[in-house]
């Protein structure tokens, strides 16, 4: 059976704690996390009303700033 995306970045991410390797451990925990948070804004918006301009650049600061406040 086919792994998903969200499965295979999470199996790449256990395989790279199994290495002493801190930059391939840092990189599969961006990439799934990144993937995660793509998935879940992804599914929130095919759900969600139109944005309004507004909207759409706070939650824009948001993602730039890294969800620092």
């Amino acid at each position: 059976m086919a792994k998903s995306p969200l499965q295979r970045l999470a199996m790449e991410k256990a395989q790279a704690f199994k290495t002493h390797d801190q930059e391939r451990r840092a990189q599969a925990s961006r990439a799934l996390a990144e993937a995660k948070i793509a998935d879940y804004v992804e599914r929130t918006l095919a759900d969600a009303p139109p944005l309004s301009t507004q909207q759409i650049h706070r939650l824009s600061s948001l993602l730039r700033s890294g969800g620092a406040r």
